[in-house]
């Protein structure tokens, strides 16, 4: 095992005995593994609630809740049945082997310990359960991707009826059926196109992350000037927050500077990063477009007057399935807007940046390299 493994590693120690404690603490220390104690089973579930742990070394007999109390409650958690768990006996007590052996521990250890030999174990199950998690991760991985290509793909043939249907009654009863089933049709066509717009993204998401996206982008990336971009966006933005009375500025100042990109992959994200900054405006319906220069970089900013961000939510909302503060807001769209835009970005070799600004609201900026010729 290599140190960055070791370092990554971590011990949970259960023993109401000091002395006990602090050599496991120290012996494992040494070899650059984490450690935490607890002095009872009780304790250790505590710890196993909020530290990711790889092995657990237990004493039999404790105050409040014993070794086998605690392997047996371990064993019956899906969440921490995985991990592998040493008993701690003393010599003397060769009943506690067996029985330990008989709970379904996966080793133990006898006090007096050989610190060489013990330690040679534990390296063989942390390889062990870090082989076992990584294992859990591929297959996770694996099903995530099989669910979103189902999903992706079984939700598009009636979506299309669905979107068909209700278009052709809306065109061929137009003025003869009454308000409330024109409004009931309607609402079933918006439903309809969220629906279709969520399918579409879910299926972009799978063909980014099969490396498709970057295939393109490797065959189709050019130089292009900033502001070529930032206009043909900026009539876009025009075009698409004018009905919904939306007060739109623009201020570019990155004339004269070019990047390496694929020019649709960078628009989709823009558009992206308005339809996030429309659907928290609220009220205060005012967006900005700027672009600017960062040193050797470029940024191209959307500006908002809505609600702002939590800066420890932000992570959240680009990973796959997060939104930002969707119990408040029961926003649409599933939260994979910024997924799709982030890695986009990554692709572009660029990255998106967010902050609150001191007026109200966000500003959130695509952050690209300047292109320099090479001599």
């Amino acid at each position: 095992m290599n140190r960055e493994n070791l370092e990554s590693a971590s011990i949970l120690v259960v023993d109401d005995n000091p002395l006990i404690t602090n050599v496991l603490n120290s012996l494992f220390k040494a070899e650059n593994y984490r450690v935490y104690t607890s002095t009872n089973g009780k304790e250790a579930l505590d710890v196993l609630d909020k530290k990711n742990v790889d092995v657990i070394v237990c004493d039999v007999m404790m105050p409040q809740m014993g070794g086998y109390e605690l392997h047996e409650r371990i064993r019956k958690n899906p969440e921490f049945s995985h991990i592998p768990f040493v008993f701690l006996t003393a010599l003397s007590e060769e009943d506690e082997i067996y029985s330990g052996k008989s709970s379904g521990a996966d080793d133990y250890v006898v006090k007096p310990f050989d610190p060489k030999a013990l330690i040679a174990m534990i390296k063989g199950k942390v390889n062990r359960s870090k082989n076992l998690k990584n294992l859990s991760d591929e297959r996770y991985e694996s099903y995530r991707k099989r669910v979103i290509h189902t999903l992706s793909h079984e939700f598009r043939t009636p979506l299309v009826a669905i979107n068909t249907g209700t278009e052709l009654l809306l065109e061929q009863n137009n003025g003869v059926v009454d308000d409330k089933i024109r409004n009931l049709l309607e609402a079933i066509q918006r439903g309809g196109m969220r629906l279709e717009r969520l399918v579409n993204d879910f299926m972009l998401l799978q063909q980014i992350e099969a490396g498709i996206a970057k295939r393109v982008f490797d065959s189709r990336a050019k130089v292009i000037p900033v502001d070529s971009i930032a206009e043909h966006v900026f009539e876009w933005i025009e075009q698409e927050t004018l009905e919904r009375g939306f007060k739109v500025k623009s201020n570019f100042r990155s004339s004269g500077i070019n990047v390496f990109v694929y020019a649709e992959q960078i628009e989709d994200i823009l558009r992206r990063l308005v339809h996030n900054a429309v659907k928290f405006s609220f009220d205060r319906k005012a967006i900005e477009f700027c672009t600017y220069r960062l040193d050797q970089e470029v940024a191209l900013e959307i500006r908002d007057r809505g609600i702002g961000l939590d800066a420890e939510r932000v992570k959240e909302a680009i990973d796959v399935f997060g939104q930002i503060d969707r119990d408040k807001l029961e926003q649409q769209g599933g939260g994979l807007g910024l997924a799709i835009a982030g890695r986009y970005a990554n692709i572009n070799s660029g990255r998106l940046e967010f902050e609150n600004r001191e007026d109200g609201g966000a500003a959130v900026s695509l952050v690209l390299p300047i292109y320099k010729p090479k001599k």
